[in-house]
């Protein structure tokens, strides 16, 4: 610059402006990310709350941690073996003897009764007359190589093995399991899940109905409103360490938690089907991988009694939590 002329900014300000423009958008991404973070803590601490229903995040010391599916379908945190870890065994429960390689029956015996308006066993017709529905959540009988029959423990995933959905009264309904075994247990009892608006119909019927019973919440109707967290209650903590073990067969046998079908009277729909909010989440026919209804612990997090609706999980997702019934085209 020769002497006596000016410094001027002008042939910097598109240099300026540019600065400018890439703060404006370091910090609108810094805003997104927050809020982000934010979401899924939300989502993290609903998990915590609804027993894996609503989502695949575990909060545990301020840290957020997703977990991962197995080769099981079961949700695993990163690092973590099926195994439980040392620290996270099960406590000593008042009158109980549970162990997870136990496999009681407590459905043995138990039959489907007739079915209504020309359905098959254990199934009423929709009001639309286009299908039937289990009348009850499923329980699982095992079919062997002679074509003979066998119950099948609720409390334990059937795996690979070749079940058939029942729908009874007063039978333990099967959690512990996934959306494909689910939908080959309805096949093998020549049915199938249950489409989303099949569901939404016998539940809501054609009035739209936000409770099976009605428009206003009962309290105690249905079994919706377990105080405390089974996991928490059988592992007497409340980390990762109790969440990762939501595959364990003594959750559905604490007392007060999962209800054999139809123990709930007040819990059924005009048209005769039981249990559609709460006791188990129910799978229904989605690839993406859906349940509706809620389980014992909530019916309020993901919606309200039938507009329950949980979509965080994959078809091969399954905790204590998770149940089904069945739908017929007749």
């Amino acid at each position: 610059m020769k002497r006596g002329q000016t410094w001027s900014l002008l042939p910097l300000l598109p240099w300026l402006q540019l600065c400018v423009v890439l703060l404006l958008v370091a910090l609108l991404a810094g805003v997104a990310a927050a809020k982000g973070r934010q979401n899924r803590a939300r989502r993290a601490a609903s998990a915590l709350a609804g027993g894996g229903g609503s989502g695949s995040f575990v909060l545990t010391a301020g840290r957020l941690l997703r977990l991962r599916d197995g080769k099981d379908g079961l949700p695993r945190l990163p690092g973590k073996q099926k195994e439980p870890p040392s620290g996270a065994t099960v406590r000593e429960l008042p009158g109980s003897s549970c162990r997870a390689a136990d496999v009681p029956q407590p459905n043995e015996g138990i039959a489907e009764p007739p079915g209504l308006q020309g359905c098959p066993s254990g199934m009423a017709r929709l009001e639309d007359g286009s299908a039937c529905i289990d009348r009850w959540e499923a329980h699982l009988v095992q079919v062997h190589e002679d074509g003979g029959l066998s119950p099948w423990s609720p409390f334990h995933n059937p795996g690979g093995q070749r079940v058939r959905a029942r729908s009874a009264p007063g039978a333990v309904p099967q959690g512990y399991i996934n959306e494909v075994q689910a939908s080959a247990a309805c096949a093998e009892a020549s049915k199938r899940l249950c489409r989303r608006e099949e569901w939404q119909l016998a539940c809501r019927g054609r009035e739209g109905r936000t409770y099976p019973y009605g428009d206003e919440r009962l309290p105690g109707e249905c079994n919706d409103a377990r105080a405390r967290h089974p996991a928490i209650e059988l592992f007497g903590r409340r980390d990762r360490e109790a969440f990762a073990q939501l595959d364990h067969s003594c959750i559905n046998q604490l007392p007060d938690g999962l209800a054999r079908t139809g123990d709930h009277p007040g819990c059924v729909t005009p048209g005769g089907i039981f249990d559609l909010m709460g006791n188990l989440h129910e799978w229904i026919a989605d690839p993406q991988g859906t349940f509706q209804g809620g389980f014992y612990v909530d019916t309020v997090g993901n919606g309200p009694g039938c507009l329950y609706r949980t979509t965080a999980h994959i078809v091969h997702y399954w905790d204590y939590s998770t149940g089904f019934r069945c739908c017929a085209d007749r």
